[in-house]
């Protein structure tokens, strides 16, 4: 047996023996297979208790958002080289229990494929990019968003607040050294990030964290003691960075975008495609530009158009309530227009991003209820920064409808209420992203947006959007330095740190730029090829109700209606 070839007595240790024992369960029913949905509840249970705070977040897309994550939220990550061994090692196994044979029906075949792909997307992941090696903010994230879940339940009582925030405090100073120790030549740029991620933090634990123990708590010497532990576990990560061996590129070439794009997306184009794709998806948006810049003022361009009347926004607070009220009056109209159902008992939270967050969120973003907490609400995170709060506040109604209605918040709350573990709990950047970006474009499409001055923001966005697919594509494959894509970049209109800090946010982030663009023309091509027979509402029901699948699978399905 395959198992005994590879382990002896002497070898099967504590570490490796539920590999081993996994491995002699994978013989055992070489010639008996498990079905699908017994491998997919091992591999969301294993997952998320080993690896709780990656699945229960929406930052790490390659994972999934595994239920059981909630119930181990008080424990970091296993990320002790051995224990990655053993994760690896388990999730090859139960990828070998798949049947080849045929599917009964078409939901099994998508089930079977859609969870292959997950599973195969974790290997690459931790076994090939091997990101934990690789990506000095990983444990900067995972610290953080462990210790936000807990000061989140503002409804909980002081006492356990204090004994689960100890618990994640007491591991956050190892966890840093384990990282040290984890981390072998990363990118340069990495740890610039990284390095600017700290900084961010050591100001959210002295400051936020501080004040938030002393409100919920009070003067508890032991927590203000541990805390003071983890702003000296924070300053000597930040100086085991900064001495820290690395590598000037972080490009990780055709080969490794071509293996994103096929193991952890199921998208058969190439690189050289999307590229293709979005360079002609930039020209097309840029006509169209200039043809409703025409259209306000011949006589001036759509970028000196972009900038006029725009409101005049005195403070955080005007910029909050307006988004408020866009949220509300999306959710109204869309109501009112029936073109896709919503899910009952959905509800949104307007908040300003946590200073933490601040340096890895865009303007506005979003945060899913946990999966497995389905009876949590959804929070629309607004950053309202120190400059520009004039045109945030003109991008308002796209940068709602893209978070909230009818963009990421309706899609989240339709799959964490989905009845099919597998599509409950599996996300797809190419799939959230592309509904997000078409949700915007309904807008324009229904009628939300009739300003000729909103609609040429809503275009400079497309472009924006079209600009980093083209980007994700020639930064990855070295076609553009790092300095000439935030040239591009400014060239939209966007100040010269903006830029920077986004360029060097899109270097880490292998075709997830991409994701946005590439979604959304996929969606447009489904719409116009299968609403016309379907109607809106049951083109984008369909379209929902599938989970976060691939896109060829969806044609399947919307073939099938």
């Amino acid at each position: 047996m395959l198992a005994l070839e590879l382990f002896d007595s002497r070898t099967v240790t504590e570490q490796n023996l539920q590999y081993y024992l996994c491995l002699c369960r994978m013989n055992i029913m070489d010639n008996n297979k498990r079905p699908v949905n017994i491998i997919a509840s091992d591999f969301f249970t294993y997952l998320g208790r080993h690896l709780p705070q990656q699945c229960a977040s929406d930052e790490f897309y390659f994972l999934p958002r595994s239920e059981t994550a909630v119930r181990h939220l008080n424990n970091l990550d296993d990320l002790a080289p051995e224990k990655i061994r053993d994760h690896i090692g388990y999730v090859k196994a139960l990828l070998h229990e798949f049947s080849p044979k045929e599917r009964e029906s078409l939901e099994e075949e998508i089930d079977h494929l859609f969870l292959k792909q997950s599973m195969e997307s974790f290997i690459r992941e931790f076994d090939d990019a091997r990101v934990w090696q690789n990506d000095p903010t990983l444990y900067i994230k995972i610290s953080l968003f462990a210790t936000d879940q807990v000061i989140s339940q503002r409804d909980m009582a002081s006492d356990s607040i204090k004994n689960n925030l100890l618990a994640i405090f007491k591991q956050i100073p190892p966890f840093l050294r384990l990282a040290a120790r984890n981390l072998s030549l990363p990118p340069e740029i990495s740890i610039q990030i990284a390095v600017n991620m700290i900084r961010d933090a050591l100001h959210f634990y002295k400051h936020d964290i501080q004040a938030f123990i002393l409100e919920k708590i009070g003067e508890d010497r032991e927590l203000i003691s541990q805390n003071g532990k983890i702003l000296e576990a924070w300053r000597q990560y930040e100086t085991d960075l900064l001495t820290m061996p690395s590598k000037d590129s972080f490009a990780i070439g055709d080969e490794g975008l071509t293996e994103i794009l096929t193991v952890s997306l199921g998208y058969p184009h190439s690189p050289n495609e999307i590229l293709e794709i979005a360079r002609d998806d930039y020209r097309k948006t840029q006509e169209k530009l200039r043809a409703l810049a025409r259209k306000i003022d011949s006589r001036k361009t759509w970028k000196e158009i972009v900038h006029e009347k725009l409101p005049n926004i005195s403070s955080h607070l005007e910029l909050m309530e307006i988004y408020e009220k866009e949220v509300q009056d999306l959710r109204r109209f869309f109501y009112s227009q029936d073109i896709v159902t919503f899910p009952p008992g959905e509800e949104i939270t307007v908040l300003q991003t946590p200073s933490y967050l601040q340096s890895l969120r865009a303007t506005a973003s979003y945060r899913a209820p946990m999966t497995g907490n389905a009876k949590d609400h959804g929070i629309f995170y607004v950053t309202p920064g120190e400059e520009d709060l004039g045109l945030i506040s003109a991008n308002s109604p796209y940068l709602t409808a893209h978070e909230t209605y009818p963009g990421h918040h309706i899609l989240d709350h339709i799959r964490i209420h989905h009845p099919n573990q597998i599509r409950r709990q599996i996300e797809s950047p190419l799939f959230y992203e592309g509904w997000a970006c078409y949700a915007e474009k309904l807008l324009d499409d229904f009628g939300y947006v009739r300003n000729p001055h909103r609609q040429l923001i809503g275009l400079k966005r497309q472009l924006w959007r079209n600009l980093r697919a083209i980007l994700d594509v020639e930064l990855q494959t070295g076609k553009i330095t790092l300095e000439e894509g935030a040239e591009k970049i400014e060239s939209l209109g966007f100040s010269s740190m903006r830029a920077k800090r986004q360029i060097r946010r899109f270097a880490l982030t292998p075709v997830y730029q991409a994701c946005y663009s590439m979604g959304m023309h996929e969606i447009i091509r489904l719409s116009k090829k299968h609403s016309s027979r379907l109607g809106h509402r049951i083109f984008h029901n369909t379209f929902l109700n599938g989970g976060e699948i691939p896109f060829y699978l969806v044609e399947k399905r919307l073939e099938a209606c």
